[in-house]
């Protein structure tokens, strides 16, 4: 494709152009990036007409007339009209910066999305059928397809959300485990995925990349998917790109641009389903459960799809308010970036990906006509003036199936974890605040600490206080949650407070088991005589391992004829933080009887970077001594850390150690606080271990009612013991 830049400035001129724009404000907005008669611009025109929209045209390069031209029409819906080549990651983080700086307060001040296709025609299809929908009334049915679970299944059960008991059709099909070949279950998935038809809502869950939902359907799976008139959202990584992406050099310590062929993009492909709104992260997705509150956000509170990803970009806004930030601060996404070394991955990471969420579709369609009155999360906001003291009341109730996926926080932190949050978005009408305070936070029966952010947003003449109550993620917290918050107010404008509560500072560097970066894995390998060779080999192993590629074996097999250099190579990738969860098959491609002393060492020794000591234990299940087995079922008995004991459970995983399965699961039944993000893999653990005691182990955490992952567990043990699952279907009916 040709680059656009030069006619873009040619034809124009929009900087030029703002300057004589009216004072008039448009209640919508078309940025067209294309010319007058191009066969994108057919989109643009409908949108103009349906909306009585002002059609603006524009240079992705050149954002400074945008700027200056929305300040001028103050819209409250932007449809942006571009060409599949003109969408990354860099552009969407300069334009959701753009939108924060319309007026002065921090937050985003108009909803928008994109209008986008492989061709003009699908561009207008996509314009058109947001502009038909017309509000759905009733209860809607839900879809969620999952990628790389242990075997493929599909269910179709009532899930009772709010007042109201929706219908929810799985697909998960397995992953490269049990299809080494394909990566996934293709004959499943095409058996399956046309059962989506008629869903109104499809979530699709798991990793991600440009052309798959890794594990589960890719670009060709999904080609012909007919999904007329439903929402969908993409909680895996970078399934929102159309064309350029962009990975990191770890070696470089650089951002690399790279490019996803049109026939092989997820996002476009799906557009061609017949959706009238489409979200997806078009960057590593790290704040994917924000996608659960988008679902509740169209379907019960009736928001427009622009809406829903607005109220998700001003809680990323109150992310960078609660490290310190005054407004959004973001760095230029481009190729040759440099990567930082050290990082808070808080701060770094979750927040910095949650930039990526991208709508698209016409951000005014609003999909569902909605039940505000049966949603699992409600808002009463009620004003008084008792005495001389004036104040708004905001009571947040929020039901116990709902806790982790709406009100989870992947970019704050508590202690050296996530957080977990309420927000509100609480209208003042003509007060002002002074100040703000929570009353009570309560999950089931216990009142728990909190730590509070508001900040303060003026919008089309309407005045909010938005509002972020952060607690501890802990999983003896658990219940219905509730939570008041004051808010004083005031006519005297001279009285006002813009913005109040506690910030924290990036950690970087790394807190708990992790540790600085160490350096370069090339210069710790030439200290220890490995040959430059082994070092890229283990790169090229690492990179097929992570993403499932297809030649993994062959370059497992180029690693592993490096022999102890090999081994070595992998270690210094190790201790410089070039780590993942599947590390392990390069060492059981490396490893020869004697070498796991060096891990063990590692594994006795300092924390190492970006969770490194986590794959140590785990890819000591690749050497099967007695040495080994005794290590790590010692650490069982010492260990503290949540992360590095699922990490050496894992390890004996690895070398089939069933007399652990008992351990294992006692551990799991103790719920512990702050362990629910290790439970679903120590599950999986039993799962893979089999025999007896998992079994038995399994039944009782699937029984137990505490127990958020019991329909996992139930999988396994339905693998392993189909008479034990029907037993705990049946206690759990009986309940």
């Amino acid at each position: 494709m040709p680059n656009a830049r030069p006619l873009l400035a040619a034809v124009f001129g929009l900087a030029a152009a703002a300057a004589t724009l009216p004072a008039q404000q448009h209640d919508y907005v078309v940025l067209a990036a294309c010319a007058d008669g191009d066969a994108f611009d057919r989109a643009a025109r409908h949108l103009e007409r349906h909306h009585r929209a002002l059609l603006l045209r524009f240079d992705p390069g050149e954002l400074a007339g945008v700027a200056e031209a929305l300040a001028a029409a103050a819209p409250r819906h932007v449809a942006l009209v571009m060409r599949p080549e003109q969408i990354d990651f860099g552009f969407q983080r300069r334009f959701l910066q753009l939108a924060t700086r319309i007026d002065d307060d921090p937050f985003v001040d108009f909803a928008f999305g994109y209008i986008t296709g492989a061709t003009g025609d699908e561009a207008l299809a996509l314009a058109e059928r947001g502009t038909a929908r017309q509000p759905k009334v009733g209860t809607p049915r839900f879809a969620g397809v999952a990628g790389g679970v242990d075997r493929s299944r599909q269910f179709d059960v009532p899930v009772p959300m709010g007042k109201v008991v929706v219908r929810q059709l799985g697909i998960h099909s397995a992953g490269e485990q049990a299809f080494p070949d394909e990566g996934r279950d293709r004959a499943f998935l095409a058996e399956h995925l046309p059962k989506l038809e008629g869903c109104d809502v499809v979530t699709f869950i798991g990793h991600g990349y440009p052309h798959e939902v890794h594990g589960g359907p890719d670009h060709r799976d999904i080609r012909g998917l007919r999904l007329p008139g439903a929402v969908a959202l993409n909680v895996a990584c970078y399934t929102g790109t159309t064309d350029r992406w962009y990975d990191r050099d770890h070696r470089r310590a650089r951002i690399v641009a790279k490019r996803v062929p049109g026939e092989q993009s997820f996002c476009l492909e799906l557009l061609r389903s017949g959706v009238v709104g489409y979200t997806a992260y078009v960057c590593p997705r790290p704040a994917g459960p924000e996608l659960d509150t988008d679902r509740t956000a169209l379907v019960f509170d009736g928001a427009t799809l622009g809406e829903a990803r607005r109220r998700d970009y001003d809680k990323t806004v109150l992310g960078f308010l609660g490290f310190g930030e005054e407004r959004l601060a973001l760095d230029d996404v481009h190729d040759g970036a440099k990567v930082p070394r050290a990082i808070d991955p808080i701060r770094d990471l979750m927040l910095e990906g949650a930039t990526g969420g991208a709508l698209f579709g016409d951000p005014a369609c609003r999909p569902f006509a909605g039940m505000p009155d049966k949603s699992p999360v409600r808002v009463a906001v009620e004003a008084a003036d008792e005495a001389g003291d004036e104040h708004v009341t905001v009571r947040v109730k929020g039901d116990a199936g709902v806790l982790w996926t709406h009100f989870s926080d992947p970019t704050a932190r508590w202690g050296d974890s996530m957080a977990m949050k309420v927000h509100a978005r609480v209208p003042l009408g003509d007060r002002h605040a002074t100040g703000v305070e929570v009353r009570e936070l309560r999950v089931g029966r216990k009142v728990v600490p909190t730590r509070l952010l508001w900040a303060v947003e003026e919008d089309h003449g309407e005045r909010f206080v938005q509002v972020r109550v952060n607690f501890e993620r802990s999983l003896k917290v658990r219940g219905v949650l509730s939570c008041t918050v004051r808010v004083a107010t005031t006519a005297d404008a001279s009285q006002a407070v813009r913005r109040g509560g506690e910030v924290q500072r990036p950690q970087r560097g790394g807190a708990g088991n992790q540790a600085p970066p160490k350096g370069d894995p090339f210069v710790l390998a030439a200290e220890r005589d490995v040959p430059r060779e082994a070092v890229e080999a283990a790169i090229a192993a690492s990179g097929a391992a992570l993403r499932g590629r297809a030649d993994l074996q062959e370059k497992l097999d180029a690693l592993g004829a490096f022999g102890e250099h090999g081994f070595e190579a992998t270690l210094s990738l190790l201790e410089c933080g070039r780590s993942h969860y599947r590390m392990w098959m390069l060492l059981r491609a490396t490893w020869k009887p004697g070498l796991e002393r060096r891990l063990i060492a590692l594994a006795s020794g300092p924390p190492l970077p970006n969770f490194a000591s986590w794959s140590v234990l785990h890819g000591l299940g690749v050497a099967d001594t007695p040495e080994v087995r005794a290590f790590l079922l010692a650490r069982l008995e010492s260990e503290q850390d949540a992360g590095l004991w699922m990490s050496a459970a894992q390890g004996l995983t690895l070398l089939g150690a069933r007399e652990c399965a008992a351990t294992i699961g006692a551990r799991i039944l103790e719920f512990r606080a702050a362990w629910n993000g290790v439970e679903p893999h120590l599950i999986g653990a039993l799962g893979a271990l089999g025999g007896g005691d998992a079994v038995a182990q399994l039944e009782k955490i699937a029984a137990h009612p505490s127990c958020k992952n019991w329909k996992s567990a139930l999988g396994h043990l339905q693998r392993l013991d189909p008479a034990a699952a029907d037993r705990v279907r049946e206690a759990r009916d009986a309940r």
